[in-house]
């Protein structure tokens, strides 16, 4: 008995593990279950309700720094010369030679393309013969007219002499008269004579002033074809010059369509001619790139393999119909070999703008406002931002404080006031 007694227990014990191990597996006692529900009960014994979250919201920030944003642009501009002329020619004529080529450097005053000059050289001196004749004719009018106003000048002279004796004899004679010393027919012969004198005089008078007027008549008329015979040898002479057309400047001969043999008129464009010293390559900009494009801003071009510099020249800066702005920029090197025409490559920066740089994305709008969230105190504040420049996947903004760990990214459920706990995106580190 003894013994069957002490086996007892060590029965008893393994019935129950037996019993144990074979129920289903979460089945607890009652009073562990009801531990497990009493725990995850939640407050109230509402069994709909949602758990309460405990734990923060993990985020990275990124630190509003001081940035400024600008941008690489590029545009497709004309080489220009401040002087490029269509040089015409001032006369017409066949082309007996051209002097120069396209490419070729001249200087102000060379000929470039020469006319036939034949046929003005006869004008010219047809001209200088019509104004050697009426020289000639001048000349000898004003010696015929010299010698005649002499010649009837002492006729007047000599008629007046007879008229002063005449009457002093006539006086003389009604003197004598009235004493009887003469007779009534001395008298009247006297007078007679007296009538003689009176009438040459006045004869040699109107003589003289005749030939004076024809004279005074001929001369200018004379004088005048002389001026007109010697405008028309000037004009000759000048027609003559134009036969050889010249280089008003110094330059670069760019276009020449003419070639010996052809005819020219007046007018005619003989050659193209450009000063290569003085070239601008202008292209056109949108208004917001203009005004970032001040006078003397540097900027690169590019023509084929040639890498060059200029800078933004003054000037009238009037947009067109299309609402662009035409800028001109002057080369650092005016020896520069551009053809004039060609386009060049141009590259330049604009400064947009500056202020506090963020990620574009850490920006959001609502209620029509741009805000980002910024980690303050463990928690995520909303604040307000002014978008200033935005390029890509960074902005400059204001409304924020240099330093300050802007949210980003977003996470979706992120609201204001939300607790957070928060890693810098570069280092990780805790804020």
């Amino acid at each position: 008995m003894g013994r069957r007694s002490a086996h007892l227990p060590l029965l008893a014990l393994s019935a129950a593990l037996l019993l144990a191990g074979c129920k289903p597996p979460g089945a607890t006692s009652g009073t562990a279950a009801t531990t497990t529900a009493k725990a995850s009960a939640p407050a109230g014994n509402n069994l709909d309700a949602a758990p309460a979250k405990s734990a923060a919201l993990a985020v990275q920030t990124v630190s509003a720094r001081p940035g400024t944003l600008s941008l690489n642009r590029s545009a497709s501009g004309t080489v220009k010369s401040s002087r490029d002329s269509n040089v015409a020619a001032q006369t017409s004529g066949a082309v007996s030679r051209v002097l120069a080529q396209v490419g070729d450097s001249v200087q102000a005053g060379d000929v470039i393309v020469q006319l036939d000059d034949t046929a003005l050289r006869q004008s010219l001196k047809s001209a200088q013969l019509q104004l050697q004749n009426a020289q000639i004719n001048l000349a000898q009018a004003s010696r015929n007219t010299g010698q005649n106003v002499s010649q009837f000048q002492a006729a007047l002279t000599s008629a007046q002499a007879n008229l002063s004796k005449a009457q002093q004899t006539a006086a003389a004679n009604r003197n004598l008269y009235a004493l009887g010393g003469i007779s009534r027919a001395d008298l009247s012969a006297s007078e007679a004579t007296l009538a003689q004198a009176q009438s040459e005089v006045a004869q040699a008078q109107n003589n003289l002033n005749q030939n004076g007027s024809s004279g005074t008549v001929s001369i200018p008329l004379l004088q005048n074809q002389v001026a007109q015979a010697q405008s028309s040898v000037t004009a000759a002479q000048t027609n003559l010059s134009h036969a050889a057309v010249r280089a008003p400047f110094a330059g670069v001969v760019a276009s020449m369509p003419l070639s010996a043999g052809e005819y020219v008129q007046t007018g005619t464009t003989a050659f193209r001619l450009v000063d290569s010293r003085s070239l601008t390559v202008d292209f056109n900009v949108s208004p917001g790139d203009a005004a970032a494009l001040t006078t003397g801003t540097p900027l690169n071009l590019s023509y084929g393999s040639q890498k060059l510099t200029g800078r933004v020249k003054e000037g009238d800066r009037v947009a067109g119909t299309d609402r662009l702005v035409p800028i001109s920029v002057r080369l650092d090197s005016p020896t520069s070999k551009l053809p004039v025409g060609a386009s060049v490559g141009v590259r330049y920066t604009v400064r947009l703008g500056g202020g506090l740089s963020i990620p574009a994305n850490a920006v959001q709008q609502t209620g029509g406002n741009n805000v980002v969230f910024v980690a303050k105190s463990g928690a995520a504040r909303q604040t307000p931002v002014s978008i200033v420049a935005e390029s890509g996947s960074t902005a400059i903004v204001s409304g924020l404080t240099d330093g300050d760990l802007v949210i980003n990214p977003i996470p979706p459920s992120l609201a204001d006031g939300a607790a957070i706990q928060a890693r810098s995106a570069s280092t990780g580190a805790q804020p």
